[in-house]
């Protein structure tokens, strides 16, 4: 039986899908020796993975829970300049590969094709291959199948990776809209039109061009100006009034959970340096996310001159559901149909897990 797995390894994010489930954890890692202290009274973190991979002697953490560790211990995967080749890139996709498999039986892990994705503008020869030697051996520049052993919270978990496919992320987002669940065409409109992917992630903005479900070569960009900057700004923001110095990580989960449930417009942001130190800093943060969006904007617009002939935008990446939707409406509905994805987090890696099924129905 063949097992499919998506993997979309983001500078913010990593995201995981399978038939059984999907995986939404930040891009970070913690090594368990960082953890270890005399003083220490619980065995282990909450919320968190504890990972190690064959052959290797440390342990580490992996979860939404890392955020509870201080930040000067976080191993973070953002980073510009050779990051498929970083160590702790490596270790998120083998380790994400362990949390798939975990509880799945051996028989159904002999057999394992993984999708992954890469920006359009990391869409190269090398890159592929990099992430190829992760799963695959490398043997004379062939490539073939591996044995990955990884323990997951005590667990040998063995899983025989037999493939790897890399694609753009905005064939994830397109595979994603226009397929359901069950692979039936949901908008089968959208394949002959023109469309705009706007991806907005952590560390990067895509800004990418499908014609006739092409991806195009022109009228595309990748700029480093993620939702990274936008935390940024605020962080100098809040040293500026308030003499904080404010945790990046501590802005992103501020800004996550003021917006659950909330439109920008009645959300509430509060920075908690301390039980005795909190601060309403609402203001700062709705006028730094009006003025992210509209340098997202002002890049949509200098990257798509063919505006006018454009069917539909897509919006989409971890960051969309943080942008004022309102000002994107405004600037572009006239005249181009605006689609802001549900769930944007894990879009691109179901839209991947998506596009391998629909390739081995073929």
């Amino acid at each position: 039986m063949t097992t499919f797995f998506a993997l979309d390894i983001g500078n913010k994010q990593t995201k995981l899908v399978s038939a059984k489930e999907s995986f939404v954890f930040p891009s970070v890692l913690i090594n368990k020796r960082d953890n270890k202290s005399i003083f220490a009274v619980a065995s282990k973190p909450r919320d968190v993975f504890e990972l190690k991979l064959n052959g290797e002697h440390d342990s580490y953490y992996m979860g939404p829970g890392v955020f509870n560790f201080p930040k000067d211990r976080l191993l973070d995967s953002v980073s510009f300049e050779d990051r498929y080749g970083r160590k702790v890139y490596h270790q998120l996709n083998e380790f994400g590969l362990g949390i798939l498999a975990k509880d799945m039986p051996s028989s159904d892990l002999e057999d394992v094709k993984i999708v992954v994705g890469l920006p359009t503008g990391d869409y190269t020869v090398d890159t592929i291959n990099e992430i190829k030697s992760i799963f695959l051996e490398n043997v004379d520049g062939e490539f073939k199948p591996k044995t990955h052993l990884v323990t997951v919270d005590g667990k040998e978990v063995l899983t025989k990776v037999t493939s790897v496919t890399t694609l753009p992320q905005p064939i994830g987002t397109f595979y994603n809209e226009i397929f359901d669940e069950q692979l039936n065409l949901k908008d089968g409109s959208l394949v002959q039109k023109r469309i705009a992917i706007v991806d907005a992630g952590g560390g990067t903005l895509l800004l990418d061009q499908l014609s006739n479900a092409n991806l195009e070569a022109s009228n595309r960009v990748q700029l480093p100006s993620g939702a990274n900057s936008l935390y940024s700004q605020i962080s100098a923001d809040l040293m500026q009034d308030y003499r904080l110095n404010a945790d990046l990580h501590k802005i992103e989960t501020m800004i996550r959970e003021g917006l659950k449930g909330n439109s920008l417009q009645t959300a509430k942001f509060v920075y908690r340096q301390s039980d005795s130190n909190i601060f309403n800093v609402t203001d700062i943060v709705v006028s730094a996310i009006d003025h992210y969006t509209n340098t997202v904007i002002n890049h949509i617009f200098t990257t798509f001159q063919n505006l006018r002939e454009v069917d539909a935008m897509i919006i989409t990446g971890g960051t969309s559901s943080i942008l004022n939707q309102k000002l994107v409406e405004k600037a572009f509905g006239k005249s181009t149909k605006v689609i802001f994805v549900k769930n944007p987090e894990t879009a691109n890696a179901k839209g991947f897990y998506k596009y391998a099924l629909l390739q081995e129905q073929n």
